[in-house]
């Protein structure tokens, strides 16, 4: 019996995170104005709306449900001149799902992973919750210290051949895989004023 409260420890350890509600406020901003930044974005619309599919495991449902809540209150009446819809969809339903964008809750590498290859069939945008999500090759994540800034996965959002507007490059920091010598490149070839970050 001990065996298993100190295993039933270390799975909540592993995979519970707590999620902040006031982060969910930026992101329920953030993210549709960020499918805005994608030059083919008009193309890959549906009836002249954006839609954003809410991954989610079991255990975040109130979360998932709380962020679509927040997304469709901030854009009831759209955004410009398109619509903007939200849906929460479990990790289990991911081959079901063809929208414009899909927001990642903290999951198990494989089903993050399954989320990107789905999204790459639709040539949809993935923005995460956590950046750590970053290394399995999410495309968007957001970076929260003294200022609040996007975190790009420039290689993820070239291996899916998605073009972002060079506004949303300027204002973000850029998600380096290894350090040292690819921002090396990047600073020879005239990079030298983004912030580069890494996540282990």
């Amino acid at each position: 019996m001990k065996i298993f409260f100190l295993l039933l420890s270390f799975v909540t350890v592993m995979f519970g995170f707590n999620i902040n509600e006031s982060l969910l406020k930026v992101h329920a901003t953030l993210v549709p104005k960020i499918s805005l930044m994608d030059y083919q974005f008009k193309n890959k619309l549906k009836n002249n709306t954006i839609t954003i599919a809410i991954m989610y495991k079991n255990s975040e449902y109130k979360d998932a449900l709380l962020l679509k809540n927040k997304i469709n209150s901030r854009y009831k009446n759209g955004i410009k001149s398109y619509k903007v819809r939200s849906k929460i969809v479990p990790y289990s339903d991911i081959k079901s799902t063809n929208v414009n964008m899909y927001y990642l809750f903290p999951a198990r590498s494989t089903d993050i992973k399954r989320a990107i290859k789905q999204a790459k069939l639709n040539t949809a945008l993935t923005f995460s919750y956590l950046e750590e999500d970053l290394k399995y090759g999410v495309m968007i994540s957001l970076n929260v210290s003294k200022k609040i800034k996007p975190i790009l996965n420039l290689n993820a959002i070239k291996t899916n051949k998605i073009s972002f507007r060079p506004v949303l490059i300027d204002i973000s920091n850029i998600y380096i895989e290894k350090s040292a010598q690819i921002i090396d490149n990047l600073k020879v070839r005239g990079f030298n004023d983004y912030n580069f970050i890494t996540v282990v």
